[in-house]
């Protein structure tokens, strides 16, 4: 099987499972109200984080096991798992049942890191950072389009918790759809039987803790205001829900069509730079919107966000991927998502807290401090890494 076919059944697969864990967290509020009648606020609050943070957990455990026994059966066994755990929430009778469920998503799914994983092993070594930067771009069009076809299926009165039972059928679509593809040592398929062709001299100048840093700080930036920022602009703006969601929708719709042609631009350019520059990016246009009471202004920012988000999730997939070697990549990739997922913890009950005892303006304000920092922070790193290793080599 080719590389490109490859590609593209793993890429849609993911975009299969990423659907339900990205359309459906919106609308915890009314499936909790036909299984918790009165539950609170804050209790939708916990449950929104549940499953990352159980996948947080169980990332590098399933990465180990994808070493050990191949990352196609691990691959499978994600969408196996988050059809299980749609099943489960779709038919829980309860609350209990149903925070089960949620905690068996986060700890049987992973499609991302697993997906991730099976493409090191499948493509040639040089494909691989644009292969990360495509399961970016799938993550990021099931964001943009799940919550959509989610409140389409609940406008059309199907009950907000039967919603997971219909979700539940695209990780098991994903896994037929997912059979054919070869693993490691199928016959006929060189880029995986020969693991030796695949590799490529990589230029490291950041170590893989420098790398997890610089994600941690990128991920505080941009998650800690996607909770506050369709209220916000309503408020700040006088918009409706709609123009709010496109301006949520701005950035992530940047991405997918500038991640391609920016990874093109950097394959054979060091990265480190690019992701501080879109750190920057992110800090100035998070401190835009932190001050601007325009609209047009805003929305401006939004796209240049988009710029910024798209240079920084670009150079760090980029860095990641000269990371890689064939027989840690399943640990490799768990525990970038793992650290990943407890970032984006962070950042939502950090941004939680900042918003409600001095608002959503300085909670834009602390994000970009944060994007400003990080990118000084690579930039720093990147020369002491540089200056010590030139050193080494006199």
């Amino acid at each position: 099987m080719s590389p490109g076919r490859i590609k593209a059944t793993v890429l849609a697969c993911h975009f299969a499972g990423a659907f339900g864990p990205m359309g459906l967290p919106p609308f915890l509020g009314l499936i909790l109200a036909g299984i918790a009648p009165g539950a609170s606020e804050r209790l939708i609050g916990w449950l929104y984080i549940v499953p990352t943070a159980c996948l947080a957990i169980s990332a590098p455990l399933w990465g180990r096991l994808a070493d050990r026994w191949g990352r196609k059966p691990l691959l499978l066994r994600a969408q196996i798992g988050l059809a299980i755990s749609f099943v489960v929430a779709g038919l829980a009778g309860s609350l209990p049942l149903f925070v089960i469920a949620l905690c068996l998503q986060g700890l049987l799914g992973g499609t991302f890191s697993a997906s991730n994983a099976y493409l090191s092993e499948a493509l040639p070594r040089e494909q691989l950072s644009q292969a990360l930067n495509l399961t970016q771009a799938s993550a990021r069009l099931a964001l943009i389009l799940a919550p959509a076809a989610v409140g389409f299926l609940i406008d059309r009165h199907i009950a907000p918790q039967n919603v997971y039972l219909i979700v539940a059928l695209l990780p098991l679509i994903a896994v037929l759809m997912l059979l054919p593809l070869p693993a490691r040592g199928d016959a006929g398929t060189p880029a995986i039987a020969d693991n030796g062709a695949r590799e490529m001299p990589r230029r490291q100048l950041l170590s893989r803790g420098a790398i997890m840093a610089g994600q941690t700080g990128f991920t505080l930036a941009m998650v800690s205001t996607f909770p506050f920022l369709v209220p916000y602009s309503t408020k700040t703006f006088g918009v409706g829900a709609g123009t709010a969601g496109w301006l949520f929708g701005l950035p992530h719709i940047v991405y997918l069509f500038a991640c391609l042609p920016l990874g093109r631009h950097l394959r054979d350019r060091d990265p480190a730079p690019w992701f501080a520059a879109g750190c920057l990016i992110v800090g100035g246009m998070l401190a835009v919107q932190a001050f601007t009471s325009s609209l047009p202004v805003f929305a401006i920012a939004r796209l240049l966000l988009g710029v910024g988000m798209t240079l920084g999730y670009v150079g760090l997939n980029a860095l990641i991927a000269h990371t890689i070697e064939d027989a840690s990549a399943g640990r490799t990739f768990g525990w970038f998502d793992s650290g990943a997922k407890l970032a984006t913890i962070v950042a939502s009950v950090s941004g939680g807290m900042i918003a409600a005892t001095a608002g959503v303006g300085p909670l834009f304000f602390a994000a970009a401090l944060c994007g400003v920092l990080t990118a000084a922070m690579v930039m720093l790193l990147r020369g002491t890494e540089a200056f010590t290793r030139s050193a080494a080599l006199k």
